[in-house]
């Protein structure tokens, strides 16, 4: 690698695997090979001394990249819509569409309709997801608790990553982190919820003001009630299966913020951690079974728990023993 490779700011993620080039044209076949893209791209400056690192992984449809280069001009045909956030290094300045558009780190980012896009840059690292549109607006859509959702999509969107007190960078750069502890599995990623994190941060942004707003419809509380019920025993009826705050929503029809009133106002207590405790209740009713054939791991496993160390804190917190403890008595008791 050539000297200025030392100036190359980290990935977003995958710096243990990161694939490092000093080619133009491998970085080109790269983008092309995990985004679609058609890219040219000049070096500024000496091209001998061009270098690029990357690493990319696709999650339940997601596709991720994480690009960092020495200085560089780029234009590129992209067919799907994509979102760039600016991690180190110098900020994001492109022509989308022929409109101007510029993000800064911690400060900006980009969601790019399909199209042609203009660039130039210096040192940086960047964060690339490739989109399905059809889900982002679903996802929007159970986030405001509405059918159907109409979004201008059309056009390049600058979003603050701070919005309402919500700081969708550190959101973002938590789900790298995610995926560096999945060990860039993206079977792995997926269980763990990467991609909803994702496409719920970048709606998050996209509808900032509607969803964050001081001002905002709470549904009747009989409405609510009833949509709360539906959630409810859409939750009781799927503990072994993956349920999302999207999923929810869309059950429920209650929006992103309503959804959360309606579980504080019922159980003093988030989706999240109700649906955990469902989850807990399910596993030691096992448990107790005592069966031969069964142990903490099947039980864990059995209710979506894969870290198992969680699993024994969570159930300790909430039963005042580990889940072993639970299982070894049972066994006493029919033994």
């Amino acid at each position: 690698m050539p000297k200025n490779a030392a100036m190359l700011h980290p990935l977003a993620f995958g710096n243990r695997t990161k694939m490092q080039s000093t080619s133009l044209l491998s970085m080109q076949e790269q983008v092309h090979r995990m985004l679609g893209w058609s890219a040219e791209y000049d070096a500024i400056g000496d091209a001998s001394t061009f270098a690029t690192q990357q690493a990319s992984i696709t999650v339940n449809g997601l596709k991720l990249s994480g690009l960092s280069h020495s200085p560089l001009r780029t234009r590129v045909e992209s067919n799907e819509l994509s979102f760039f956030m600016p991690v180190e290094g110098g900020a994001i300045r492109s022509t989308v569409n022929g409109k101007l558009v510029e993000c800064h780190v911690r400060t900006n980012a980009l969601l790019a309709p399909e199209g042609e896009r203009i660039g130039e840059g210096g040192y940086r690292s960047i964060l690339v997801a490739g989109l399905d549109r059809s889900r982002l607006l679903q996802t929007a859509g159970a986030m405001l608790g509405r059918d159907e959702m109409r979004v201008d999509l059309g056009a390049p969107s600058v979003m603050p990553l701070v919005a309402a007190g919500v700081n969708f960078d550190l959101m973002l750069r938590g789900a790298c982190s995610l995926l560096e502890a999945s060990n860039l599995s993206g079977e792995a990623a997926a269980r763990l919820g990467v991609d909803e994190i994702f496409y719920r941060a970048i709606c998050g942004m996209l509808l900032r003001d509607r969803l964050f707003g001081e001002t905002g419809d709470r549904s009747s509380g009989a409405s609510a009630d009833r949509r709360l019920e539906r959630a409810c025993d859409y939750v009781m009826a799927n503990l072994d299966r993956r349920i999302t705050l999207t999923d929810l929503e869309a059950i429920s029809g209650l929006s992103a913020r309503n959804l959360q009133y309606a579980f504080q106002k019922r159980f003093g207590c988030t989706p999240v951690t109700w649906i955990r405790n469902e989850r807990l209740n399910a596993a030691r009713d096992l448990l107790l079974a005592g069966g031969d054939a069964d142990n903490v791991t099947t039980a864990a496993l059995a209710f979506c728990f894969s870290n198992l160390g969680s699993f024994s804190r969570h159930y300790r917190e909430r039963f005042g023993e580990y889940p072993a403890v639970t299982l070894a008595a049972a066994r006493g008791r029919s033994g």
